[in-house]
C-alpha cells in the first residue's frame, strides 16, 4: 500500500500517526506529494486532489483522513484505536468530530489568508471559524477525563489538531484557559508517532 501525504497537512498527519500507532510502518510506503500543484496522475489516485490518499493493493483507493485512519486501524486487530461498539465508540467519534472541526476551521482561515489580500478577507468568516475553534477547545477541556487510557483514534485526532494550531497559529495561545488539555498534549506529543511526523513547510 501507499500512503500519499504532505508534511504540512494535519489531515495527512492523522493518517501517518495512525499508521505508526497501528504498527503498520513496514506494510505501507509513505509517498510525499504536493497536492496544491496538482501533480500529474494524482487525481487518478484521489478525485479530491487532497491528502491523505491511500493506494491499496487489494481494493480501490481510499481518501479523506477519517476513512483512511479507520481503515489503517482495522488492519491490526490487536490494536484497538477504535472501540468496536457502545458508548466508548461514540466518545471517540465525538473527539474526532471536535478535532476535525478545529482543523476545518483553522485550515479555512489559513486558506482565506493565502488567497485574499488583507483588505479582501471576510472578517465575518474568520470570526466564525475562530468561534468554532474556541468552543471545540472548551469542549475538549471539559471532557479531558475521556482521553485517558490506551491510545485511541480520538486522541490522535485531537493531538494533531492541537499541533496544527501550534504550527500555523502560534500567535493564538490555545493553552490559555485549557490547562488540562495542555498538560495532556504535552505528554501525548512526545510519543514517537508524533515526533516522527512533525510538520514542515
Amino acid at each position: 500500500m501507499k500512503l500519499y501525504h504532505a508534511a504540512a497537512s494535519p489531515y495527512a498527519r492523522k493518517a501517518r500517526v495512525t499508521l505508526r500507532e497501528a504498527g503498520l510502518t513496514g506494510r505501507v510506503e509513505e509517498v510525499a506529494v504536493s497536492p496544491w500543484t496538482d501533480p500529474a496522475g494524482y487525481r487518478d489516485i484521489t478525485p479530491l486532489g487532497k491528502v491523505p490518499a491511500l493506494g491499496r493493493d487489494d481494493g480501490p483507493n481510499l481518501f479523506q483522513s477519517v476513512v483512511i485512519c479507520e481503515y489503517l486501524a482495522a488492519q491490526n486487530p490487536d490494536v484497538r484505536l477504535y472501540p468496536a461498539e457502545g458508548e466508548a465508540r461514540w466518545l471517540v467519534l465525538r473527539q474526532i468530530a471536535a478535532a476535525d472541526g478545529i482543523l476545518d476551521a483553522s485550515v479555512g482561515v489559513r486558506v482565506e489568508g493565502m488567497f485574499h489580500e488583507e483588505g479582501q478577507r471576510s472578517q465575518k468568516f474568520i470570526d466564525r471559524q475562530d468561534e468554532t475553534v474556541s468552543r471545540s477547545l472548551d469542549l475538549l477541556e471539559a471532557d479531558i477525563d475521556e482521553m485517558t487510557g490506551p491510545v485511541t483514534a480520538g486522541q490522535i485526532a485531537v493531538a494533531c489538531a492541537l499541533a496544527y494550531r501550534d504550527f500555523r497559529f502560534a500567535e493564538s495561545d490555545w493553552r490559555a484557559g485549557h490547562p488540562e488539555l495542555a498538560a495532556w498534549f504535552e505528554t501525548f506529543s512526545k510519543r514517537p508517532s508524533m515526533t516522527d511526523t512533525e510538520p514542515t513547510g
